[in-house]
């Protein structure tokens, strides 16, 4: 450590002195958290004939905070010596992992102090304070949090917990891919949202150990494909934060210990866009009546965008690794989804300044059994036509053939002024879990 003799450091996650994570401790660590922490359901899902894959959701969003977090924050409480309990912990968090850390800690009576960012939000941060923590928002992203974290650290003499890459963490949540194992003995394949990379690692710890025939497959936003370029190049690497609906897994970063036991388990990493995510939000709601947020949606978006062809008849679990979306974002969510596949259709159209002619086009619409949702009429910035109007509208369709069908109906009433916003429609990614077969 003599090339790197700095304040600020963190010695449980030293990029020249990764951990390796031990199947043995593994075991050992989800015995221990059996008194505080039930095992999750693994649901088969209720649509798996359209895909012909047999998978199953690992409903890690039942915990009593929402997600596997619980099972990360226990195991590195219960290994702090009995003083540094008494004393604290800190951490920063973006809000899962602090939130599942409060939990177990005030389960065992340990006083934590929580560090967040500006752009957290609020309901993660009053979450916090629920449980008893006391709350400090410090930094714009993540890696400012921490270094202030550790200055509390070193400055109060509470013990540092990176949530995302301790590697007592991370050997808290091997006792997800435990749990499978024991709940579908013939899984083929495990499909796991990805963003610092500790949850991917542990899984594959165990599962290798275990069952090396069975695939590891890690998922992520094309957004921030920082886990997925690190795989590529054989080496960690950083990414500037873009925001993405997977907020949990977006991170510039990957963890050193993570990355560390992933880099050789792993078999392999698939990107999604942002309108995928969006889709399979919606149609967990709508088909599974799970509520989940962005990040878990990514383990079940390969299957419904046929990402995977080579899974077909397999066994496969995606695991739901939270359910922490709040109401605003699950509604934009949804919305997306239904723009996105079609459902939503948002056009503007010019027809004449009169009553006559708008009941024409809303005729149209409620002939063709369309639900106008928005409508709003522009009088003024029309420039070709003073005795026209712009004519903006949002409505819903059936399915994807029905948008197709509406599209056509109003491109040949207003050949000239028709206007599509949106185009879903012309979008050969569409996802073929809502196109009419």
């Amino acid at each position: 450590m003599s090339s790197r003799r700095y304040e600020d450091y963190d010695q449980f996650c030293d990029p020249e002195n990764p951990k390796k994570l031990n199947f043995e401790d593994i075991v050992e660590a989800s015995e221990a958290s059996r008194p505080f922490i039930p095992v999750t359901p693994c649901y088969l899902s209720q649509t798996r004939n359209d895909f012909a894959i047999n998978f199953y959701y690992k409903l890690e969003t039942v915990h009593r905070t929402g997600s596997f977090k619980e099972r990360g924050a226990l195991n590195a409480l219960q290994k702090l010596p009995r003083d540094k309990k008494k004393i604290g912990v800190v951490l920063a968090s973006l809000g899962n992992q602090a939130i599942g850390l409060c939990h177990c800690a005030r389960l065992l009576s340990i006083p934590v102090v929580v560090v967040m960012p500006v752009n957290v939000p609020l309901i993660k941060l009053q979450l916090c304070k629920n449980l008893g923590a006391k709350v400090i928002v410090e930094g714009s992203d993540l890696q400012e949090a921490q270094k202030h974290a550790r200055f509390i650290a070193r400055d109060k003499g509470l013990s540092y917990i990176n949530g995302r890459d301790h590697p007592d963490v991370l050997t808290g949540y091997g006792g997800v891919a435990l749990e499978i194992l024991e709940q579908v003995p013939s899984v083929d394949a495990i499909l796991v949202p990805v963003g610092t990379g500790g949850l991917i690692a542990a899984i594959a710890t165990v599962i290798k150990h275990v069952k090396p025939s069975c695939l590891v497959y890690g998922v992520q936003s094309e957004v921030m494909p920082t886990f997925f370029e690190s795989m590529e190049k054989g080496q960690p690497v950083t990414k500037p934060m873009q925001n993405s609906l997977a907020d949990g897994i977006a991170m510039p970063y990957v963890g050193v210990n993570a990355f560390y036991n992933a880099l050789p388990l792993v078999d392999r990493m698939i990107l999604l866009k942002e309108d995928w995510i969006a889709r399979t939000i919606l149609y967990i709601v709508e088909k599974e009546r799970f509520v989940v947020e962005g990040a878990a949606a990514c383990s079940v978006a390969p299957i419904l965008n046929s990402l995977v062809p080579e899974l077909k008849t397999k066994n496969v679990v995606c695991v739901l690794s939270g359910g922490n979306i709040d109401a605003t974002l699950l509604s934009r969510s949804l919305d997306r989804g239904l723009a996105a596949s079609g459902r939503m259709i948002k056009f503007k159209v010019g027809i004449r300044a009169d009553s006559a002619a708008m009941a024409e086009l809303l005729k149209l619409l409620s002939d063709g059994g369309y639900n106008i949702l928005r409508q709003f009429m522009d009088h003024i910035w029309v420039e070709e036509e003073i005795h026209y109007v712009e004519t903006k509208i949002v409505c819903q369709s059936r399915d994807l053939q029905h948008a197709i069908q509406l599209k056509r109906l109003i491109e040949e009433a207003y050949p000239k002024t028709a206007v599509f916003e949106t185009e879903p429609l012309n979008d050969k990614h569409m996802c073929p879990c809502y196109i009419k077969k």
